[in-house]
C-alpha cells in the first residue's frame, strides 16, 4: 500500500512539473507580445506616441509575428503623420489576421489618405465580408468611391451608412456632397437642413451656402457661408464663394472686402488667387487682375485656367507678345478653351478680322465681353438690329460695363438718337457717377435736346451737368462754348420774365 502510493505521488509530482514548465514556456512566448501591446496602447491613449512606437518596436524582435503589434504600430504611425508606415503596418496585420473586425477598415482609411482610392474600396470590401452592417465601414467606402468621382455608388455607400446610424452626421454631410453633384438639390436641401438645425459647424454651412448659390438664391447663400465663417474664421473656401457673390450682385467694395479680409489671415492658395483675378476680370480691373493671376502662377504654374486668364488679361492690355505664349499653351491641350477663344477674339476684332472674331465670340454669346465685341464687330458691318441687341445683352448681363454704356452711348449719338443714348448714360451715372466721360457725354445729348426744346428746367439741369465736371476738374469739361450758350439763354429767358 505504502509503495503504490509514493509511486502516485512520484506520478504527480512529474506531471505537474512538465505542467510549470509548459506554463513557463508559454509565458514566454505569448506574454511579452501581449504586455506590449497592452502598454502600447496605454501610452496611445496618453499620447505618448514615441514611447509607444519604442514598445512596439521591441515586440517586432519576438520570434511570433503578432497581428496585433502591427495594427498598433499603424495606429501610432497614422497618429504620427507618416501614413505610408501606417498602410504598411496596417497591411501586414491584415494579412497575418484577415478576420480581425477592425483592420480592414483601418487600412481603407490610411489608403484614401494615401490616395490609393481603388485599394481603399477593396479594403472597406473586406471589412463588410467580416461584420456586415457598419457605418463607419460604408462611410469609409463612399469616400474611397467619391474619391473616384463615382458619384452616384458613392451616394449609396452614405445612404446605407445612414440608414445603420442615422446620428452618423459625417455620412449624412457626404451624402448631401454627392446629391448636389448629382444635382439632386431637393434631396440635398432637406439633409444641409438637417445638419445646420442639429449639429452645424463650417463644413455643413458652408456647403448649404454652396446649395443656395447653385439655386441662385443668393442672399441665403451669403448667409449661410458667413455662418460658416462664425464657425470657423479661417474657412477660406466660405471667404471665396463671398466674394463671388458679392460679384455676381455687382457689389464690387464687399467682394473685394471678402477676398482681402482672408489674403489678410495668410489663407492664399493659387486657386485663391486665381479666383480673385477673375472677379477682377469681370469689373474690367484688368491691371489688378493680372497681379492676382501671377500669384497664382506662381503658387501652380501648370494650372490652365490660371494661364488663360493671365493671357486675357494681357490681351485685354494691349500685351499681345506676353500673352502669345500663355494662350498657346492653352491651346496645345484645351483647344476649345472659352477663354483662350475670348482672348484671340479680341485679337482678330483688333487686327480687323470681324468674321474670325464673330466666330470666336459666338462660342459664349452669354458672356457680357463677348456680346460687347459683338456688338462692335456688328458696328463695323452696319448691322444696327444686331448692335443694339449685343449692346442690350452686354449692359444686361453686366450692369457695371461702363465701356459698353460709353461705346453704345457713341453709337446712339452717332446715329442722332439723343434720347435713347441719354437714358444710357443716366443709367451708368448711377453706377459711377463721377466718371467724366459719362458726364461730358450726358451734357452733349443734354444741350442737343435742350436746344431743340428749350425749357427753363431742362437748361438750369444741363448746366448743372457742366458745374459738376468742373467742380471734378474744370480742365476735363469739353463743351465751355455749349455751356456759356445755354447759361446766354437762361439769361435770356429771365429778361423776358
Amino acid at each position: 500500500m505504502f509503495d503504490w502510493l509514493r509511486y502516485a505521488v512520484e506520478k504527480i509530482g512529474e506531471i505537474n512539473a512538465f505542467l510549470d514548465k509548459y506554463k513557463k514556456e508559454a509565458v514566454v512566448q505569448s506574454m511579452p507580445s501581449y504586455s506590449c501591446v497592452s502598454r502600447a496602447k496605454k501610452l496611445i491613449d496618453e499620447n505618448k506616441l514615441l514611447e509607444a512606437k519604442e514598445v512596439l518596436e521591441k515586440a517586432l524582435s519576438l520570434p511570433q509575428k503578432d497581428a496585433l503589434v502591427y495594427k498598433y504600430l499603424g495606429v501610432v504611425y497614422e497618429k504620427l503623420g507618416d501614413n505610408a508606415s501606417a498602410v504598411e503596418n496596417f497591411q501586414t496585420s491584415a494579412d497575418i489576421e484577415p478576420q480581425d473586425k477592425d483592420i480592414w477598415k483601418r487600412l481603407g482609411f490610411a489608403l484614401i489618405t494615401a490616395g490609393k482610392f481603388e485599394q481603399a474600396e477593396k479594403s472597406f470590401e473586406n471589412a463588410d465580408k467580416i461584420q456586415s452592417s457598419n457605418t463607419d465601414t460604408f462611410t469609409g467606402w463612399g469616400m474611397a468611391l467619391m474619391k473616384q468621382k463615382k458619384y452616384a455608388p458613392a451616394r449609396e455607400k452614405f445612404m446605407k451608412a445612414v440608414q445603420i446610424n442615422k446620428y452618423n452626421f459625417s455620412a449624412v454631410f457626404l451624402c448631401a456632397v454627392m446629391e448636389i453633384k448629382l444635382e439632386m438639390y431637393d434631396k440635398a436641401e432637406m439633409k444641409l437642413t438637417f445638419l445646420a438645425n442639429v449639429c452645424p459647424n463650417e463644413s455643413n454651412t458652408f456647403e448649404f451656402a454652396r446649395l443656395k448659390a447653385l439655386k441662385n438664391d443668393i442672399s441665403s447663400a451669403i448667409h449661410y457661408a458667413q455662418k460658416s465663417l462664425e464657425y470657423n474664421p479661417d474657412m477660406l473656401p466660405a471667404y471665396i464663394l463671398l466674394g463671388q457673390l458679392y460679384a455676381n450682385n455687382f457689389e464690387k467694395e464687399k467682394s473685394m472686402e471678402c477676398f482681402e479680409k482672408a489674403e489678410q489671415r495668410n489663407l492664399s492658395t493659387s486657386y485663391f488667387y486665381l479666383e480673385w483675378g477673375k472677379v477682377l476680370e469681370k469689373f474690367s480691373d484688368y491691371d489688378t487682375a493680372k497681379l492676382k493671376l501671377l500669384k497664382a502662377a506662381e503658387m501652380d504654374k501648370d494650372n490652365l485656367e490660371i494661364t488663360a486668364n493671365l493671357g486675357l488679361c494681357c490681351v485685354t492690355r494691349k500685351e499681345y507678345d506676353e500673352a502669345g505664349p500663355f494662350l498657346e499653351k492653352v491651346l496645345e491641350k484645351e483647344p476649345d478653351n472659352l477663354v483662350v477663344k475670348q482672348a484671340l477674339g479680341i485679337i482678330n476684332y483688333e487686327n480687323n478680322n470681324v468674321e474670325k472674331a464673330i466666330e470666336l465670340f459666338k462660342s459664349n454669346d452669354e458672356d457680357s465681353i463677348n456680346c460687347y465685341y459683338l456688338a462692335k464687330c456688328y458696328e463695323n458691318k452696319n448691322n444696327d438690329t444686331k448692335v443694339k441687341d449685343y449692346y442690350e445683352a452686354a449692359i444686361s448681363r453686366n450692369p457695371q460695363y461702363i465701356s459698353a454704356f460709353i461705346d453704345y452711348s457713341k453709337y446712339l449719338i452717332a446715329r442722332s438718337e439723343y434720347d435713347e443714348a441719354r437714358r444710357k448714360l443716366r443709367k451708368a451715372l448711377k453706377v459711377d457717377d463721377d466718371n467724366i466721360i459719362l458726364l461730358n457725354m450726358l451734357f452733349f445729348v443734354s444741350y442737343v435736346l435742350v436746344k431743340d426744346k428749350v425749357y427753363e428746367y431742362n437748361v438750369k439741369e444741363t448746366i448743372k451737368i457742366a458745374q459738376k465736371i468742373e467742380k471734378i476738374n474744370p480742365d476735363l469739361f469739353e463743351y465751355p462754348e455749349q455751356k456759356e450758350e445755354l447759361e446766354k439763354l437762361l439769361h435770356d429767358s429771365s429778361e423776358r420774365e
